[in-house]
């Protein structure tokens, strides 16, 4: 094998730092999930992505930094899904029946809500990190109210609430059950059911 071709075969400085990026954000969702933002720590998340913390420092400040990575990439990705629904199809009844699907799993899927119970808490006892929260679910709030109109137009329906109020109440909603979810993992209702009642869509 010639050099040029060793080289290509290489990974590139780039790519190696976010697969190292990478292994370090999935090492510190299964830390926070597990004991939460205040039981964490960067050596634990470190050990468990196999790197020094002086790996992790390399890409994250602190631990408020991967902890709203984590929250940011997670707001990313659902927007960007849930985008998709509306636009892979043309039909009414497509839509809604993709989008419940959808809201079926986010009680078992989703670390997200969980994220954001412990971002709520951990901004009451910081004053930077209340400033950061502020902003970031302001712009969740802002991108998921899009979406909503998109959705409501798209099946010719119309919201229950104010596009506003509602991207706030769903939001809130899906924190609420997975505080819930902490102490009564069995319970009889699901933030899937509320949210599917707000969209007028049919109770799985």
């Amino acid at each position: 094998m010639s050099q040029q071709v060793r080289q290509k075969l290489r990974p590139s400085r780039v790519e190696t730092k976010a697969a190292t990026r990478k292994l370090l954000l999935d090492s510190a969702r299964t830390e926070f999930t597990s004991v939460g933002y205040h039981g964490a720590t960067l050596d634990d998340i470190a050990a468990r992505a196999g790197f020094t913390k002086g790996a992790l420092y390399w890409h994250f400040a602190n631990k408020q930094a991967i902890f709203l990575a984590l929250i940011g990439e997670a707001i990313e990705h659902n927007l960007k899904t849930i985008d998709a629904i509306i636009t892979a199809d043309s039909d009414p009844a497509a839509i809604r029946q993709r989008l419940g699907e959808w809201i079926d799993g986010i009680d078992d899927r989703e670390a997200l809500p969980q994220f954001g119970v412990e971002l709520e808490i951990e901004a009451r006892r910081d004053s930077s990190f209340r400033a950061i929260h502020q902003a970031m679910i302001g712009k969740h709030e802002f991108a998921l109210g899009g979406f909503l109109e998109r959705y409501f137009a798209a099946v010719g329906e119309t919201p229950v609430v104010p596009i506003a109020e509602l991207a706030a109440m769903l939001i809130t909603i899906f924190k609420g059950f997975a505080l819930c979810r902490q102490n009564r993992p069995d319970g009889p209702v699901t933030s899937g059911k509320i949210v599917r009642i707000l969209l007028d869509l049919p109770i799985a």
